[in-house]
């Protein structure tokens, strides 16, 4: 009968089988596709690059033989077992008994299982082979080859490390310089993939090894009614023990020792002894007793116990006498770590200078002549900061929308500063999906004029092409750089796809010839099917750098180091640091700070991508890498000597060692009340400046220092750096002595200083959209000046203008110095003539004067409403049809509290408490608004009042 069901025709009786085989024909193309192709990449890598790509490849392998060989291989000929082959023996044996016999008959005893000779050594090899990849450690294989050369890294000087908890140095820091600081090599490069190594061995061949064994003896002796529990213990007690003193050794190997560390590795030690001395002794008994006796396992729990109470108490007791004994206890060990830490900042070769603060008048009939005699400081003050620069380079990208600004660099040309951006090619938000490989790869390959240029001090924008003739950029930062690759037929002619129609002719990438293209991309195929394609990979010159030199940081402290445009006046290039970093986990008394050096620079052509490696350290690394890669240093450039410029991360990273170590007295390093801090918000200012005992302006980099805890917030002082190559990286601090009756108030006391001024409050209000530019402090004659210029659009303004520029006194005794002026001369000017009585306007502080960071103050304003049970919400915007300012006040220091909470109260009493018990509070410029809303005549209308609190 018919029926749908009965229409339905089987399916043919193969077809699964040829499902399955469309499966696995699937699967075999998608892994010879991805093994094809990254072995294509290898491959390009080793003809593209040659000995750049291969040595670190070679320390690389290098690495991975010695610790997977340390950690893997054995050598014990005569036992001939192994974890993993008998676990595979085993199971087969289990299944193929079909899994009905109990475990106890089917389990073969590990102690008897062995492999034949040549197994057993083709089984190590292969372990290599298998998991050495996992041990890869480069650092570690660069170091080997080293001391393979005879370059000890001072492993000679190792035993010392060992006596070190066990003897009480002075109190000064000479015992570390001279018995840690020569082991330092070996401690960060060689020894902590050693312990490591070591370690992992123990656990797999003494620990895992051993507890396998017992626990197939168990199983059976058990199952021949035999079992022999004191044997098995005796084993377990030599594991934990062996366990144990490893840990002691470890602790040896610690980043802080203190007067008890001896102690705690002594007690460590000792109970991994005696635990093996309890596992000799039990072995031996085993030989004829099965069980243990109570009263042995109360000996040793006991022992073990007595140990440990020992040493807490020994602990105990020391901590509670270095509570009232802190220097004579804690004191020899601070003094090695000042000593060590000093050594790790190099902070031994900071040269510290005493600055004298005064405040000096000229007399008003030389004024003039003095601004004159300083023009050689105030002709380079860095009137433009970042932001203004930025604003006004942006629009020169116009409605161009393949590239984007990347980063604005402080370069340095012919002694005249210059704001440099560096772009970098995107893919425009308009070219379709389809459209998308073809633009990416063989059109956006370059930025056509990869600089913007502006001049520092008087904000003109510079034609780039004066410093930078070859502005062509294929190799540089971020975008479609560091997203993909680029290329292009060899067959091309004179037709190009690349962007503006040039043609690339440089020597960067390499030609692909198929089928090795076809496998690097699979369009290649179609569209250049018997043709070779020229590919530039690694176009971002970070990832060219890791590529090829994986030694160096790159990221520093969660940021990208930062690389700068230079160029020899033909060719442009990219300067990017070369600095070495190590834990130092495994150094006494560096508490963890790391070990970071300079090595020297890389010069990458941006055009050809090619890099020059430059040497500048002197360091036990630096020298290592020179020897092994002496034919990629060439010696420094001339052009390049006024070009450079010090890294700021690592001039950053010295000068937070410094703010600890530069206290050198164990007992004031105790009491830590002279410690120094990087103002919140503040930066490095890289700038042309003559600090005191200059003879004349030069390239540095500044960075101002508070006491940390002050609640005054005046200088301790100031940290430079120097960027002339002759002395590149030479550091000075400029301290102000804590007695100084005169202080050297910092960034934030001088915007305060500045929103008082009533010069600049008058002018305030005449500018359209002010915005506060960096306030840096110069050294002018005798005088120190922060110069602070005041632009009347934000960086999200299409020109940014200067409005004026401030002159603030520095040197503070009561009183404010500000000068205002159109240029920086004038600004100096008006400054000096309110120093000298000429003009009269100036602003004072009381004698008990205390600097309020605006935070503070806030929070003061909102305690006040708080503490009379009136709630404080922030709205992001205030929208009432009728608004009532009730009274206006400033609040900057401790001595307008008083007048401020006065103020506020009146407020409160008058306008608040009677209608409600909230208020609203919104910040306008540098105002402070709080207000009460209610309803009138149907109309609801807002009362505040405004308290200034500064930027």
């Amino acid at each position: 009968m018919y029926s749908a069901s009965t229409d339905k025709q089987a399916p043919p009786p193969d077809a699964g089988k040829y499902i399955r085989l469309g499966i696995v024909a699937i699967i075999g193309i998608v892994i010879f596709a991805m093994v094809g192709n990254q072995a294509v990449i290898l491959s390009m890598n080793f003809t593209e690059f040659g000995d750049q790509f291969t040595k670190p490849l070679y320390y690389t392998l290098i690495s991975a033989i010695i610790l997977s060989a340390i950690a893997l291989v054995r050598v014990n000929i005569a036992a001939r077992s192994s974890i993993f082959w008998y676990a595979i023996s085993t199971g087969i044996g289990f299944l193929g008994g079909g899994g009905q016999q109990p475990i106890s008959n089917t389990l073969k005893s590990f102690r008897d299982y062995k492999l034949s000779s040549p197994q057993f050594v083709i089984w190590q090899m292969t372990k290599i082979l298998l998991f050495g990849a996992f041990f890869a450690n480069i650092m570690f294989g660069f170091a080997a080859m080293s001391f393979i050369d005879g370059n000890t890294l001072g492993l000679e000087n190792l035993p010392s490390l060992f006596t070190l908890p066990f003897v009480t140095p002075d109190n000064n820091p000479n015992y570390a310089s001279e018995n840690v600081v020569p082991m330092i090599p070996a401690l960060v490069i060689l020894i902590p993939p050693l312990l490591a190594a070591i370690g992992l061995r123990l656990v797999l061949y003494v620990g895992i090894h051993r507890i396998i064994n017992v626990i197939t003896s168990y199983l059976q002796d058990s199952n021949e009614g035999k079992p022999r529990y004191l044997n098995y213990v005796s084993t377990i007690e030599g594991i934990i023990g062996i366990g144990i003193i490893w840990a002691g050794i470890n602790l040896f190997f610690t980043d802080q020792i203190d007067y008890n560390t001896r102690y705690v590795i002594g007690g460590t030690l000792v109970i991994g002894f005696a635990l093996i001395a309890f596992s000799i002794i039990d072995r031996i008994r085993a030989r004829v007793l099965t069980h243990m006796f109570k009263r042995d396992v109360y000996i040793r729990f006991l022992t073990i116990v007595a140990i440990a109470i020992i040493v807490t108490g020994v602990v105990s007791v020391n901590n509670s006498i270095a509570d009232a004994k802190k220097i004579e206890y804690l004191g020899p060990y601070t003094a090695q770590q000042i000593g060590v830490n000093r050594y790790l900042g190099e902070l031994n070769d900071v040269q510290e200078n005493t600055h004298d603060v005064q405040l000096t008048s000229v007399s008003a009939n030389n004024i003039k002549n003095y601004v004159k005699q300083n023009s050689d400081v105030l002709d380079v003050i860095r009137v433009w900061d970042w932001e203004a620069a930025f604003a006004k380079l942006k629009p020169e990208i116009g409605l161009i929308p393949y590239v984007d600004f990347e980063d604005n660099d402080i370069l340095r040309f012919n002694n005249t500063l210059y704001w440099t951006a560096s772009m970098k090619p995107i893919l425009p938000t308009s070219v379709s999906l389809e459209n998308r490989w073809y633009n990416e790869h063989l059109v956006y390959t370059h930025v056509p004029d990869g600089f913007l240029t502006l001049e520092a001090t008087d904000g003109q924008i510079v034609d780039s092409g004066e410093f930078f003739k070859q502005r062509e950029i294929y190799y540089g930062e971020g975008g479609l750089f560091e997203q993909t690759w680029s290329g292009y037929p060899k067959s091309r002619g004179d037709t190009s796809a690349e962007l503006g129609g040039v043609s690339y002719s440089g020597l960067g990438g390499l030609d692909v010839p198929p089928p090795l293209s076809w496998i690097f991309e699979p369009n290649f195929l179609l569209s250049f099917p018997g043709e070779p394609v020229h590919i530039m990979r690694y176009k971002d010159v970070h990832d060219r750098m890791e590529t090829l030199y994986p030694y160096f940081l790159y990221d520093l402290f969660g940021k990208e180091l930062d690389s700068l445009p230079v160029t020899d006046g033909e060719n442009s290039y990219w300067l990017i640091p070369l600095i070495i970093g190590f834990d130092t986990g495994d150094v006494p008394w560096s508490v963890g700070n790391p070990y970071l050096r300079l090595v020297g620079y890389a010069l990458v052509d941006s055009y050809n991508g090619d890099i020059q490696l430059l040497k500048t350290g002197d360091d036990f690394f630096t020298e290592m890498f020179a020897s092994q890669y002496s034919e990629q240093f060439k010696p420094m450039p001339a052009w390049l000597e006024e070009q450079i410029r010090y890294p700021v991360e690592l001039f950053n990273w010295k000068t937070e060692m410094y703010n600890i170590y530069h206290v050198t007295n164990v007992e004031t390093f105790i009491q830590a009340n002279e410690f120094y801090e990087i103002p919140r918000g503040l930066d490095t200012y890289y700038v042309e400046a003559k600090p005191p005992g200059f003879d004349q302006t030069e390239f540095i980099g500044l960075l101002s220092l508070e006491l940390r805890g002050s609640q005054g917030r005046n200088l301790a002082g100031y940290m430079v750096v120097e960027n002339d190559l002759t002395n590149l990286g030479d550091m000075q601090f400029y301290e102000v002595p804590l007695n100084s009756t005169t202080k050297l108030i910092g960034p934030t006391a001088v915007r305060e200083a500045l929103d008082r001024d009533p010069e600049f409050a008058q002018l305030k209000t005449l500018l359209r959209n002010p915005r506060i530019g960096d306030n840096i402090l110069y050294r002018v004659g005798d005088h120190d000046i922060y110069f602070i210029p005041v632009y009347t659009a934000g960086a999200g303004g299409v020109v940014a203008q200067l409005g004026t520029i401030a002159a603030v006194g520095a040197a503070f005794n009561g009183e404010y110095f500000v000068g205002l002026g159109e240029t920086q001369e004038k600004a100096f000017e008006a400054y000096l003539k309110k120093v000298s009585g000429v003009a009269s306007t100036t602003t004072t502080a009381d004698d008990n004067y205390v600097e309020l960071i605006r935070s503070d103050r806030i929070d003061i304003i909102k305690s006040l409403f708080e503490t009379n049970g009136i709630s404080v919400s922030e709205p992001t915007s205030i929208q009432i049809p009728l608004s009532f300012n009730e009274g206006e006040i400033f609040f900057f220091t401790e001595s307008d509290r008083a007048d401020a909470e006065e103020f506020l109260l009146e407020f409160i009493d008058d306008f608040v408490k009677p209608r409600s018990d909230r208020v609203f509070m919104w910040q306008e410029d540098t105002n402070l608004n709080i207000g009460t809303v209610f309803v009138k005549d149907g109309l609801p209308e807002i009362h505040y009042v405004s308290i200034e609190v500064g930027n």
